[in-house]
């Protein structure tokens, strides 16, 4: 059983907050920040999905959401996600065969904390392969993971109004989203909004197993109204399917791995069994050098009886002629 963990989003145009599927959280010790990547299981075109990327500040265990202050740390976090995402890919490598530095990072341990509503505006969005999605919350899962690094400054929360008469909205003005892995993005990140709201505990919700005769029936918090519930249940549907094809894989690759590790028994046991032809004519071509040698030594035996044999017939025939002599006398 796999934990899909979600958080309370406010949207433009919309009076009830959505729920987000969390990605990923990881931070990078060289600028000293955190950051947050979630989903809200938008299809921008066929196979890709829509992320989003906020940073993720800490203080005396409050923790506050918001937008990426600097292009420096918006390229760091962009090239940390994408390595996140070649190794979720399972490929090893960097890709492209890029030679770029690698960035130090660590999956961050959000168990527990509590995230105050943010607003999916604030924050940076890119689009990634869809498949993509349900590797990455696996391997955030699966992953070591390590405390989030405490801010070293004072932060002051700001104070949204939220009048329909002052409030503008900021999707137009915003960058188109970065595809990765491609170059690293050169939008202006929006800036930062810290909210000062009540805290809304991140919400663990339980994934069923990926078999397809296994109904999902997640456990979330009631949504305020029934096109929110419908999104709730889309996302959920789309993360069950990736996770099932995932599993058909898993289960290929497994078949593949019992299908050679048979074959490597056989190998084995065929290698054995020449091992001990090679180590039985061995001993057998041992053996005949030993009769060889026996046979030698015999046939130098023969010999030198042979020869004796000789000298004592012609011994007996000159006494024999010595015999006939003497009795012919």
């Amino acid at each position: 059983m796999m934990l899909l963990r979600t958080l309370v989003l406010e949207r433009n145009g919309q009076d009830s907050p959505v729920n987000g599927a969390l990605l990923c959280g990881f931070a990078i010790g060289q600028i000293a920040s955190n950051f947050l990547v979630y989903s809200l299981d938008e299809e921008v075109e066929p196979g890709s999905s829509r992320v989003y990327i906020a940073t993720l500040k800490k203080k005396a265990e409050r923790f506050f959401l918001g937008g990426i202050e600097s292009q420096e740390d918006l390229q760091a976090a962009m090239q940390v996600f994408k390595q996140i995402l070649v190794l979720a890919a399972g490929s090893g490598t960097k890709a492209g065969g890029s030679t770029e530095t690698q960035l130090a990072y660590h999956f961050l341990d959000l168990k527990g904390c509590k995230l105050p509503p943010a607003r999916p505006e604030d924050h940076h969005s890119l689009i990634i392969k869809k498949a993509l999605v349900m590797k990455v919350i696996t391997l955030g899962i699966s992953a070591p993971t390590l405390p989030a690094i405490e801010s070293a400054t004072l932060i002051v929360p700001s104070i949204r109004f939220s009048s329909q008469m002052i409030s503008a909205p900021r999707a137009s003005s915003r960058a188109e989203p970065d595809r990765l892995p491609l170059q690293e993005a050169t939008a202006e990140a929006p800036p930062n909004v810290l909210v000062e709201t009540p805290a809304v505990v991140v919400q663990d919700v339980p994934v069923a197993p990926s078999e397809p005769d296994i109904a999902t029936q997640p456990t979330l918090a009631p949504p305020a109204d029934d096109s929110a519930l419908f999104q709730m249940d889309s996302t959920l549907t789309n993360l069950a399917r990736v996770a099932q094809e995932l599993t058909q894989q898993k289960r290929a690759v497994l078949e593949q791995e019992s299908a050679l590790e048979q074959w490597k028994v056989r190998l084995r046991q065929e290698q054995a069994q020449v091992d001990d032809a090679a180590q039985a004519l061995e001993q057998r071509t041992l053996e005949l050098h030993e009769q060889t040698r026996v046979l030698s030594q015999k046939t130098d035996a023969l010999s030198v009886i042979k020869t004796q044999l000789l000298d004592l017939r012609q011994n007996l025939q000159g006494m024999l002629h010595e015999l006939d002599q003497a009795l012919e006398r």
